[in-house]
């Protein structure tokens, strides 16, 4: 029982100085925002219903046997060419802030919580905070 106790000390030690270590390795730096503009990228890829329904015929024939296996290989690709087809390019909106750190400019890259839905930005001007030189937030 003592064995246990010391592994599970010896393990929480080690998470708990990890964790702390990662925690202090979040850089954070002061910055004003010298120009904001609005970016957009495209991610996903538009469905191919054919691959979608050969897909779902090798799923539809590990099912049924003889006429019920045919009628599972029909429904299978049935339903992979439709989900397949169903997949969009969806669109992802921001805004790329040019930021002025100890008379140097950066450019910070940020994204909207969910894609196809624009976000409010920062005004130029703004003092912010980095952090980590991913995002950006109003001080």
């Amino acid at each position: 029982m003592k064995s246990y106790k010391a592994i599970f000390g010896c393990a929480l030690t080690l998470s708990l100085a990890f964790s702390s270590a990662t925690f202090a390795s979040s850089k954070v730096q002061e910055g004003l925002i010298k120009k904001t503009e609005n970016i957009h990228t495209k991610v996903g890829a538009n469905g191919n219903p054919i691959v979608g329904a050969a897909v779902g015929v090798g799923i539809g024939s590990a099912f049924g046997s003889g006429s019920g296996r045919d009628a599972a290989k029909i429904a299978g690709g049935l339903l992979g060419a439709a989900r397949s087809a169903n997949k969009h390019e969806r669109t992802l909106y921001g805004w790329r802030y040019i930021v002025e750190i100890d008379g140097e400019l950066e450019v910070v890259d940020t994204w909207c919580d969910t894609p196809e839905r624009t976000c409010s930005g920062l005004k130029e001007d703004t003092p912010v905070y980095v952090i980590n030189g991913k995002e950006v937030s109003a001080k």
